[in-house]
């Protein structure tokens, strides 16, 4: 569908407190604080006002990161350089991530909120996408992708074996998956991961919701099949 390119131009600020009126802060202090235009005044993702929402999530990645991510996975960050959050919401894992030498590509699904402005003023790299379709990589593949509470709401509208053919595909040997979601689909993410031979370096769950983080192996099947 052919959209006018007047209607793709955004117009300009009309007031102080609107998003564009002023410079964002300088790197790295624009990483952490909460954008001007943010305020109390509408509700952000996770049902808090929206400048709460966005303090509370960078706190939550911030602990996540630190205590799980970098000290308890066993992940040698010195090898990963390329990472997508498969989710981003506000960037908060991303920034989380600014003491480790890596680039992150931040993914807001296209059913979600609109977000993708929050993460470009974060000084943030991001684009947003449909997981039900392919991902154009060009020109790099991942060594770690990141999905928190993702895959429960695709399979709404689409298989999940589906996408993570996908991931398999992103994803570079040897790279790693580490996903966040309710505990029925940790468990059917952890059996496609086994099919594939996929190493699984840790799952855990408690009550409903889960972690999973596997590694993609070298492994390739020993025999081809003849075609029919």
């Amino acid at each position: 569908m052919n959209v006018p390119l007047q209607a793709c131009i955004p117009k300009l600020p009309i007031g102080p407190s609107v998003r564009g009126s002023k410079w964002p802060e300088m790197w790295p202090q624009r990483l952490e604080k909460t954008p001007f235009w943010i305020d109390g005044s509408r509700v952000g993702v996770y049902g808090k006002p929206a400048n709460e929402d966005f303090e509370a999530d960078y706190a939550h990645w911030k602990r996540v990161v630190s205590k799980s991510y970098v000290n308890g996975m066993g992940i040698d960050w010195s090898k990963v350089r390329n990472v997508m959050d498969m989710r981003a919401v506000y960037g908060g894992f991303a920034a989380a991530l600014r003491d480790q030498k890596v680039w992150v590509m931040n993914i807001v699904p296209i059913d979600s909120p609109d977000t993708l402005p929050i993460v470009y003023e974060r000084g943030l790299f991001g684009m947003y996408h449909d997981w039900c379709e392919s991902f154009s990589t060009y020109p790099r593949t991942y060594d770690l992708l990141h999905a928190d509470h993702l895959f429960s709401k695709l399979k709404k509208r689409c298989k999940l074996l589906g996408v993570f053919a996908e991931v398999d595909r992103i994803l570079r040997p040897e790279g790693k998956l580490i996903v966040r979601d309710d505990a029925e689909t940790i468990s059917e993410l952890e059996s496609m991961a086994k099919s594939l031979q996929w190493e699984v370096r840790m799952t855990y769950a408690r009550g409903k919701e889960g972690l999973l983080c596997v590694q993609k192996t070298t492994w390739r099947p020993k025999e081809i099949e003849a075609s029919m």
